[in-house]
């Protein structure tokens, strides 16, 4: 079977599973069914095993904390929109036309694929589309971020640069609530016209590191996980959440052959409202990385607490011990901090993160530890400026090491409320053994012209 053949049957075959996780009751009365209750959301975009900062409890309502729908990547729970682009339950939530220009100097031996030419122009068309539906118990929200990439006038094929998430959760009773996130990523190139690269919510405290590493070949990555939640209280929550991954990646630029990796296991977590602005969590999880029945087995444990300070600062803190391995077990420490402060028309966000899984970077067994920073000012109601810069390199891993780092400057004009254009200019560096990265430097020039839907207050 060709691999065209197969990217296509792995598609429908997610599309499929999609639509079957849907409630067979579901109705279409709006969520406000429940009484003035929240709706349930479901969080997306976290890697499993992931500490993030549960959001402040509404005395109202027992929906626990860990039930929360967000986009793709984000940390902040998906709003209604006003799309000019609406077709009753879907919407587009955004639009982008980019035009970049690389330069690139990679080390012998990995400028293959891609990356056998110092340079090449790029074209990125892409966008965001949503179908997000309240049911009477329940809230389906479907996301697909479909991108068209043109290099050097060569129009990227074979589905390509494709993006698609579903969230559901249903209100079992008052206290029970069960929630599905499946997902799937098929990048053409590693990353190379990912976002930069770290999404953080000043309200609370989440921070969200998508990858910034860049690799040639093709690379599919699906996790699934499911989450059945408790309400001990309108202010504290338990909850349990098996998932399963799988990762292929197909062109690698050093290593000979193809190659796939799984990963599965479960996430017990505890969380505990002190105040509206105060909470601690708890969480164990388990996970095996490797083949099905034969991969390595990752353990840890950690305790968090978070806290606002007013309406500008968010701090959050977690710290716990990982272990590795079966017969010779590795130990490290593993947690997070997370601080995000406004200041002004300012907002700045730091986090750093220990034992960060490799799995989902480069579709490896391993661990990762990473820091992030970004810096935002709105200089005028028109004009803006944003910097980032990070930091990864791997802790240990099963045969590669690797360190990359990265900064990031962006200039914008918003035309109109939901407008803008903008300019970047981006540079990486990468190093190590790790056969799925580029090592070498990369110079990366941007312009483009970005819409998006405003949120309803």
């Amino acid at each position: 079977m060709s691999e065209h053949s197969q990217w296509k049957r792995m598609f429908l075959g997610l599309v499929l599973t999609m639509f079957c996780w849907a409630p067979a009751r579901a109705q279409q009365e709006p969520v406000a069914a429940l009484e003035g209750q929240n709706p349930p959301v479901l969080a997306s975009g976290s890697e499993p095993g992931q500490t993030t900062s549960p959001q402040p409890a509404d005395s109202s309502t027992n929906v626990p904390s860990q039930a929360q729908i967000r986009p793709a990547g984000r940390s902040s729970p998906l709003l209604s929109y006003s799309s000019f682009l609406r077709w009753g339950p879907i919407y587009v939530r955004t639009m982008e036309f980019l035009q970049g220009y690389d330069q690139i100097d990679a080390a012998a031996g990995s400028n293959q694929g891609i990356f056998n030419q110092r340079s090449f122009t790029s074209t990125v068309l892409r966008t965001d589309i949503i179908y997000d539906r309240q049911f009477k118990q329940s809230r389906l929200e479907l996301q697909y971020s479909p991108r068209l990439t043109i290099v050097n006038g060569n129009v990227g094929s074979n589905y390509a640069n494709q993006n698609a998430n579903m969230n559901w959760v249903r209100q079992l009773s008052p206290r029970w609530t069960l929630a599905v996130n499946p997902s799937v990523t098929y990048m053409k190139v590693r990353q190379m016209y990912g976002d930069f690269f770290l999404d953080a919510s000043a309200i609370t405290g989440t921070n969200v590191p998508s990858s910034f590493l860049d690799g040639a070949g093709s690379w599919l990555t699906t996790t699934t996980q499911v989450t059945v939640a408790y309400a001990l209280s309108p202010t504290s929550s338990v909850s349990l959440a098996p998932f399963f991954g799988y990762s292929h990646v197909g062109g690698q630029v050093n290593a000979a052959q193809p190659f796939s990796i799984y990963q599965y296991g479960g996430i017990v977590r505890w969380d505990k409202r002190l105040s509206p602005t105060k909470g601690v969590n708890a969480n164990y999880y388990s996970r095996i990385v490797g083949d099905l029945g034969n991969g390595t087995l990752y353990q840890s444990g950690e305790i968090g607490y978070d806290q606002q300070f007013g309406p500008s600062t968010t701090v959050g803190v977690s710290a716990g011990l990982l272990t590795g391995g079966f017969a010779s077990r590795q130990w490290n420490l593993s947690g997070s901090v997370q601080l995000s402060r406004k200041f002004g028309r300012s907002i700045g966000t730091v986090g750093y993160y220990r034992g960060f899984p490799l799995f989902a970077e480069t579709a490896s067994q391993g661990i990762a530890q990473r820091v992030d920073g970004t810096y935002r000012v709105d200089l005028s109601q028109k004009w803006y400026l944003q910097v980032q810069g990070g930091y990864e390199n791997s802790l240990w891993s099963t045969a590669k090491s690797f360190s990359g780092k990265y900064v990031a400057a962006e200039a914008g004009y918003n035309l109109t409320p939901g407008w803008a254009c903008l300019v970047t200019y981006a540079r990486k560096i990468q190093s190590g053994t790790d056969s799925q990265l580029l090592a070498g430097t990369r110079n990366f020039y941007l312009v483009g012209l970005r819409w998006s839907a405003r949120p309803v207050q």
